[in-house]
């Protein structure tokens, strides 16, 4: 699953029946734990996108569907797997004083930066970039044409920016906007210090050069900005009015970047439906097939992390093979409709593979009825074991009916709209394709080292398949398939449409506690884990606020903004534990 967690609500399902299982269960949990363990080896090296692994797998899964005798395909698109300094060099000019500046410790680029040979191109200190319609203005006054701008990393929260549009909050909507404004380059101010070169999220590239840079390493070039950033924060009004430019202040750059384009894969297997009219149609069945590789981005393991194997077992080998041993049943139940299998690289880079499968569709896009999407599927808790279901796209009532085909041991929550997740199914319900996503939960080892294959619950995996293969025959049989609903694939918001200011560290438990809202781990370095917060910990009152659950608790944080201090209650076990923290805003 891609680095936006998902919120879903839950309910506590029914205790599974205490009956032996099956010679078939046992049998289809013994191909999952064989696929699943061999997703996750060591061996594969976390199935990093670019990785020669993640070709591995392709081919596994490509050689799986044959075996079934199924029509196979392996489509490929473009990635970036690297960006590489091919020439550089940076001079900063103050007065008659020109100083080189050592790259990878006081200037690095950014993964989209275009190349650049300019000399003695004037700064322009412009805030943070932003323009709030009828309000604060970084670019008033500005001439930004042929200079170098000066920028803050990242917007912050601040009364001045309430009604500033979510999309225009991001680097590179800003980045676009000074690409517009013609600047002969941009500084991005790192105040956490130089982040490495490498592949960033969005485009491959952006039309001007763009480099980082400590507010050390920038010094005196562009007055005091400490100050400036202070002003901003303290009036809510420009600190760029003042010092528009630095004239005694100029940068020279040459940078000429190198990209290392992979060629990465989606499998695509085809069931073809029994119906001579109806096999026109399909039901997707997608699972992602990448993970994070050595820990180059998005894990959540520290720094310590970066460098080892993240094998993704639940994340998400496992929904690569429920889908794998979704095939094997589904040829033998004959489903009236075809059944497209579809395993996507790219999805943790940011849904990349289906993203491109949508955009360039190997079937046509116009007969695909309903798609559904399995990722992170192999944590059913045996001891309250519960499915998380969500609908993106797909009308109320269909979900619900979806629920009333488990069996009565096996109870599924559900939501629609609100149960998004960061996952492939968006990239079809932006497609006006209606979506189902199965899903286990998020706990401690998510994007992790830690997420082994020796942690997965393979009779509750076995379980998951099953109840994936009814809905998908309810869905491929059905005389008509519930059309997308557009009112269910509108991503939800904050009340004021504003972003969560607060970065707490909580990992949530998605199901509902009776007693409020219990957590599976804390973020290393995060205030959750300075106050002494930890796995299993119930959090029952923030800041005042009663919690009950992840809705009350997210309300809660919204009401706070960074350096407020909260007093926090929560249940470990049958004591009640109470600690103040000092709140700390998103990096």
């Amino acid at each position: 699953m891609g680095s936006w967690i998902p919120v879903l609500l839950a309910a506590t399902l029914a205790a599974p029946a205490q009956t032996p299982p099956s010679k078939e269960d046992l049998a289809a949990e013994a191909r999952l734990r064989k696929d699943v363990t061999f997703l996750a080896s060591p061996d594969l090296k976390g199935r990093g996108n670019g990785y020669a692994e993640l070709d591995q797998v392709a081919r596994r899964l490509e050689g799986e569907f044959k075996a079934l005798g199924l029509k196979t395909q392996v489509q490929r698109f473009p990635f970036i797997a690297r960006v590489m300094r091919e020439r550089q060099e940076a001079v900063l000019l103050q007065g008659d004083s020109p100083r080189s500046l050592v790259w990878g410790k006081e200037i690095e680029a950014l993964g989209l930066s275009g190349d650049a040979e300019f000399r003695n191109k004037a700064l322009a200190f412009v805030g943070y970039g932003v323009q709030v319609p009828g309000g604060y203005d970084d670019f008033a006054g500005l001439e930004l044409k042929g200079r170098v701008a000066v920028i803050g990393r990242t917007v912050p929260d601040l009364d001045g920016f309430a009604h500033l549009p979510r999309g225009e909050r991001s680097l590179l909507a800003r980045l676009k906007k000074l690409e517009a404004a013609q600047v002969a380059g941009v500084i991005v101010l790192e105040p956490n210090g130089l982040r490495p070169l490498q592949r960033e999220e969005g485009p491959i590239q952006v039309g001007v050069p763009v480099v980082g840079m400590t507010p050390e390493g920038l010094g005196t070039a562009c007055g005091d900005l400490a100050a400036r950033f202070k002003t901003i924060q303290e009036t809510g009004k420009p600190a760029s009015q003042d010092f528009i430019t630095a004239p005694w202040t100029a940068l020279s750059l040459t940078l000429k970047l190198r990209r290392e384009e992979a060629q990465v894969p989606n499998v695509v297997a085809e069931i073809q439906g029994s119906d001579p009219k109806l096999r026109q149609e399909f039901i997707v069945l997608g699972a992602h097939m990448d993970h994070l590789g050595l820990g180059e981005r998005h894990s959540m393991g520290g720094p310590e992390a970066r460098g080892l194997v993240h094998p993704g077992a639940d994340d998400n080998a496992s929904g690569t093979a429920v889908v794998v041993e979704l095939a094997r049943t589904l040829i033998q139940a004959k489903p009236k409709r075809s059944i497209l299998l579809l395993h996507f690289a790219g999805e943790e880079e940011g849904l990349l593979g289906s993203q491109y499968w949508v955009q360039h569709p190997t079937h046509p896009l116009e007969s695909v009825k309903f798609m559904l999407n399995f990722d992170m599927v192999g944590r059913l808790d045996p001891r309250a074991p519960r499915l998380l279901m969500g609908g993106l796209g797909a009308p109320k009532a269909a979900l619900e009916a979806a629920q009333k085909l488990a069996p009565k041991d096996f109870s599924v929550s559900g939501d629609v709209g609100a149960s998004v997740g960061g996952s492939d199914h968006m990239s079809f319900s932006q497609a006006k394709i209606p979506t189902f996503f199965f899903f286990t939960g998020i706990h401690g080892e998510y994007h992790r080292p830690t997420d082994t294959a020796d942690l997965i619950n393979y009779p509750g995996m076995v379980r998951v398949a099953a109840f994936g293969q009814t809905v998908a025959l309810d869905l491929a049989n059905a005389d008509t398939v519930p059309a997308f609903d557009p009112e269910t694939a509108k991503l939800p918001m904050r009340g004021d449409g504003g972003p969560m200011r607060i970065a707490f560290g909580t990992i949530p438990d998605y199901a509902d506690n009776p007693k409020g809202f219990r957590i599976n781990g804390v973020a290393k370095g995060s205030t959750a884990e300075t106050i002494g917060l930890q796995s299993g910990d119930i959090l029952i009152l923030f800041g005042g606020k009663p919690v009950k659950n992840i809705y009350d608790f997210m309300g809660a944080l919204g009401a706070f903004k960074p350096g407020d201090k909260a007093v926090i209650q929560w249940l470990r076990g049958d004591q009640t534990m109470k600690a103040e923290a000092t709140l700390k805003g998103r990096p």
